[in-house]
């Protein structure tokens, strides 16, 4: 004689059974990843630092280096000796400067935001501006940011620790994606992750010209307005651009402040020396710069930040220009390329697979 079982479940209710799991696991997924945002952020900025460690390791390769047990350390140290000069310059060399500027930054920001809202243009930029930063005035997230810097360098280390330990050994890592994607998947994945990783190394290439460019071109452009503090400015100015289009506006803002303090003749040739910055930047160093990296729309750039930083705060902002190269990447390998079937060009410079050579992140 056979009895049923209590608990098991009538066969026509396991297909509903089965869809309702993987929704309640997939919503726990959502869940914890939005309660980790500030995690999630911190392990996709060691990913970046990894791949920055690898690509300078794989650039002295190229000049001739063939061991890659000394390119890999040689490489590290080179990006951590230029975040050290960084460091030196923001702290030691133009410290003084840039904390006055970034103290009265908040106000000018204020009287910016106050002059705005008097138009209705002007007050759906500002409102724009608040969710990008989370809520708040603009002032208040960058006067909360600036008083969390022992937060900030906590962090910092945390990303730098990560970036150590994915740049020695990434294969577990890759391998561990592929393997917990379904087998008839793994091919696209192997390409895609293949793509994401040629895809970052290229931006960060470009980025770091534009910040060394755009800091020359920014201080030689205020020192030929006037300002005593080009040289920081400068400073500010280049390492801005590595938030697309939000960056370099919030950068200007100190300069049009102590322009403004300056009086005379020094503001309108400060906005007039902005303006043939942007131009030259826009119309001679971004299409040659850019035109070996993904071509992502400026508009989806620009909203892509003001989305990711109403959603994960100022550090989301920071990070928002390299998660959208890798959602960017990720839409034409998988949906594009792998699902419609569309036949779309690769990464411009993608040096074929990963493991070919140096295994990569």
């Amino acid at each position: 004689m056979t009895t049923n079982a209590p608990f098991r479940p009538n066969p026509d209710d396991a297909g509903y059974l089965r869809r309702l799991a993987w929704t309640v696991l997939a919503a726990g997924a959502v869940l914890v990843a939005w309660r980790a945002a500030d995690l999630l952020l911190l392990a996709f900025g060691s990913v970046l630092g990894a791949v920055a460690f690898r690509s300078t390791a794989r650039m002295l390769q190229g000049f001739g280096l063939k061991s890659w047990r000394v390119a890999l350390p040689l490489g590290t140290l080179l990006v951590l000796a230029l975040f050290g000069a960084i460091g030196y310059l923001l702290t030691v060399q133009f410290g003084a400067e840039i904390a006055g500027m970034l103290g009265n930054l908040p106000g000018t920001l204020a009287q910016v935001e106050q002059g705005l809202s008097t138009t209705p243009v002007g007050r759906a930029i500002v409102q724009a501006s608040e969710a990008a930063a989370g809520g708040s005035t603009i002032a208040n997230r960058l006067s909360d940011l600036a008083s969390g810097a022992g937060q900030f360098l906590v962090n910092l280390l945390i990303v730098l620790v990560g970036a150590l330990f994915i740049a020695g050994n990434p294969g577990p890592y890759r391998r561990a994606v592929i393997l917990l994607t379904p087998p008839p998947a793994r091919p696209t994945m192997e390409r895609a992750l293949t793509a994401i990783s040629a895809a970052l190394r290229l931006w960060l290439k470009a980025k770091l010209v534009t910040m060394i460019a755009m800091s020359v071109i920014i201080g030689g452009s205020l020192w030929l307005a006037g300002l005593e503090s080009w040289a920081a400015l400068g400073l500010l100015g280049g390492l801005s651009e590595f938030v697309p289009y939000v960056g370099p506006a919030v950068a200007m803002l100190p300069s049009i402040g102590l322009a403004a303090a300056a009086g005379g003749d020094v503001l309108w040739r400060t906005v007039a020396a902005y303006l043939a910055v942007r131009v030259v930047e826009g119309w001679m160093l971004t299409p040659v710069i850019n035109r070996r990296v993904v071509n992502i729309p400026p508009a989806l750039t620009l909203f892509t930040i003001l989305g990711v930083g109403a959603v994960f705060g100022v550090y989301g902002v920071f990070f928002a220009g390299a998660l959208l190269v890798v959602a960017f990447v990720g839409v034409r390998e998988f949906y594009l390329r792998d699902t419609l079937g569309e036949d779309i060009d690769a990464v411009p410079g993608k040096d074929g697979p990963e493991e070919a050579g140096p295994p990569e992140v």
